[in-house]
């Protein structure tokens, strides 16, 4: 059902049938490639192929087989949509965001599981409160790095705890707390960069509204894009600045590439500055061959500055009112962030596993179509700057193919800031390959994308619930001090944190990161508890088998000295809850 349909008398189309089915046999193949390599043939298991095995390999397997059964159905119009002006987008738009807010309560029970996250909300709090950092108590300086385990900013390392990441995400949060939710902030963006992404489809597609539904639909449809943005994640930012800085590109004229400057300058300060340059870079190579010279000029005069600001004067002003790096090496500098990446590369380079997860928690026809993007390019037009498919497709590939290991992501959060880039590829690719109107196709692939998100919701909220059900119960510890022993569980010392991004009381701390000393003067100074494997396993926390021989002696001599009092459960509140903590037996 491939080559050109009946009617349409213009250039060589592509039929539903032959779509889905090449679409879905080379997902197929990738999907077993990477199961060959990294669970066949792999060494350990990582975080990443941990999630792999959970969520994507049997959400593609489901998406793939009804894929196949819907093959044969797949040609036809569809349902007939309203042209896609704004008074059906905006409303549409801010409905996901609204799903997006409740889903940080609802899926995520108001908890940030990763260490990215939580250094993110720290920051934020800081922030909030109109510092720069957070001063170390001087009772707690001793312990500052078990209650500060990783992510933390070296600069003044040994009087304040400062997040490692820059600062405009966290000061984004930190407006919308002001504003008196800081979980509002991801939705919010989540809504500019997907109203971005429709201006941006308007202009490309004037003649075409079809492939403006398609580009929207694919975006909508994103379960990476609504759930990441239920997370304090900076990716959310990523995805909405570089629609944002699209769009005002293509708007044109001095003023719309002045304020997609200051765009740029601003994407960069969200948590890693070389993120925005890897966006841009294409595009300026884009405006060259298309001889704008001035514009190109003008940009990577932006791309320096980002250099100079986040990796020169932001360091150097932390340094000044901060204090000298201290604790560990300073990790903002250009050759510093260039060797990270090379060593990361080197050492972590996971392609296959890492955009798996990117291909099954986005629309299934997604990647399909945006290939059919790149192959409706005319490579003569292109090498002279008149294809906005070209920096497109370069960009796409520049963010796939630095496919580090990311720990933590719901999908493949390095790729985050180039969805929008691959349902505009997809949209190009359905207006060059697909007659007008047949949209029979997108609805199904909307339909079995339904199926997947609500497949890999229910994983997500499975796989977070552990953690937030630990952290309440630290949190509600009436001791002065926790104490966290993370051995037998994955990721437990991401548990040691504060309460809403502010170290207090509870004061927890990561056992492992403390001396035998240390142990025996907050016994002797402080109420302290502990909470290990006998708590968290309980609460499913999934585990994981590792020893420390030093933490083993550490224990034995806190059970001699009567310091191993564990965390209880909180008392419950009223007599109702009591009979039902007690299964109503009574």
């Amino acid at each position: 059902m491939g080559g050109r349909d009946q009617g349409t008398g213009g250039p060589s189309r592509i039929g539903a049938f032959t779509l889905f089915q090449v679409g879905g046999l080379g997902l197929a193949f990738w999907l077993i490639a990477t199961f060959l390599w990294h669970i066949t043939f792999g060494q350990g298991a990582s975080l990443p192929v941990i999630l792999f095995l959970d969520q994507d390999f049997p959400a593609l397997l489901i998406a793939l087989l009804l894929l196949a059964l819907a093959m044969p159905f797949a040609e036809g119009k569809g349902f007939g949509l309203p042209a896609p002006r704004s008074r059906i987008i905006i409303p549409l738009v801010v409905v996901f965001g609204l799903v997006a807010w409740a889903g940080h309560y609802l899926l995520f029970q108001n908890y940030a599981i990763s260490r990215d996250e939580e250094v993110a909300r720290f920051a934020a709090a800081y922030i909030r409160e109109g510092l720069f950092a957070r001063p170390i108590p001087a009772e707690w300086e001793g312990y500052r790095r078990a209650i500060m385990p990783e992510f933390f900013s070296p600069f003044g390392a040994a009087d304040y705890w400062t997040a490692a990441y820059l600062p405009v995400n966290s000061a984004i949060q930190a407006l919308f707390w002001k504003l008196g939710d800081p979980n509002v902030a991801g939705p919010a963006l989540l809504v500019a960069g997907l109203i971005a992404l429709w201006r941006v489809a308007l202009h490309l597609f004037p003649d075409r509204p079809d492939a403006v539904w398609v580009t929207m639909l694919l975006g909508l449809s994103s379960t990476q894009l609504w759930i990441t943005a239920m997370t304090p994640y900076a990716m959310t930012g990523h995805f909405a600045l570089n629609m944002v800085w699209l769009a005002l590109v293509l708007r044109g004229g001095w003023l719309s590439h002045l304020v997609a400057g200051l765009v740029a300058l601003v994407a960069a300060g969200l948590h890693q500055w070389h993120f925005p340059p890897i966006f841009i870079a294409p595009f300026i190579l884009w405006m060259l061959l298309g001889r704008r010279w001035a514009v190109a000029a003008f940009h990577i005069l932006i791309l320096i500055l980002i250099v100079i600001v986040w990796a020169t004067l932001w360091p150097g002003f932390l340094t000044h009112v901060l204090g000298p790096p201290m604790d560990v090496r300073p990790a903002a500098g250009v050759a510093d962030k260039v060797g990270s990446l090379f060593e990361r590369l080197g050492d972590r380079w996971q392609p296959l596993v890492n955009l798996t997860r990117f291909i099954a928690w986005n629309n299934i026809l997604m990647v399909p179509l945006a290939v059919l993007g790149v192959a409706a390019m005319r490579w003569r037009r292109a090498l002279k700057g008149q294809e906005i498919a070209l920096p497109l497709a370069l960009g796409c590939l520049a963010g796939c193919g630095l496919a580090l290991a990311q720990g933590y992501g719901w999908g493949y959060r390095y790729a985050h800031g180039f969805i929008g880039p691959f349902c505009l590829l997809a949209g190009l690719g359905w207006a060059r390959f697909r007659p007008a109107g047949m949209m029979r196709p997108i609805f199904i692939a909307l339909a079995i994308t339904l199926v997947t998100a609500g497949f890999l919701a229910w994983r997500t909220h499975l796989f977070v619930a552990p953690y937030a059900a630990s952290h309440r119960m630290i949190d509600a510890s009436k001791a002065d001090v926790v104490l966290v022993d993370p051995r037998g569980g994955l990721f437990v010392t991401d548990l040691v944190r504060g309460r809403n991004g502010v170290p207090g009381r509870p004061m927890v701390m990561n056992l492992s990161m403390l001396t035998l000393d240390q142990v025996d003067k907050l016994c002797a100074d402080y109420v302290v508890e502990l909470f290990d494997r006998a708590e968290f396993r309980p609460l499913g926390v999934p585990l994981a088998r590792w020893k420390l021989g030093r933490m083993d002696a550490l224990r034995a001599h806190m059970k001699v000295v009567g310091c191993d009092k564990p965390v209880q459960p909180p008392l419950p509140a009223t007599l109702e809850d009591a009979f039902k903590a007690a299964g109503d037996v009574l």
